[in-house]
């Protein structure tokens, strides 16, 4: 007889939408944190709101100029080492 295998209600795919939509959130709510913590950081080191908007402005302007490179190495050598040695 065929042993009848059990199968969950979720998909797996559904598991990897579902953790890479929290991550994505995750990473989304990390990324803004600089407008929220602007007045505690003027307050805390002295700080302009330019010189917090040029520091905020300058880690998207690299993140975009490396993200091309990134995904590069990923193709090259995989996602598991590039994450590793990331």
């Amino acid at each position: 007889m065929l042993a009848l295998r059990t199968r969950s209600a979720v998909h797996r795919a559904w598991w990897v939408a579902g953790v890479t939509f929290v991550a994505l959130v995750a990473s989304a709510g990390f990324r803004s944190t600089p407008g929220v913590l602007i007045v505690p950081l003027q307050d805390e080191f002295g700080w302009s709101t330019a010189t917090v908007s040029l520091a905020v402005s300058i880690n998207l302007l690299l993140f975009g100029r490396t993200a091309p490179f990134a995904a590069a190495l990923m193709e090259r050598f995989g996602i598991r080492r590039v994450i590793a040695c990331a």
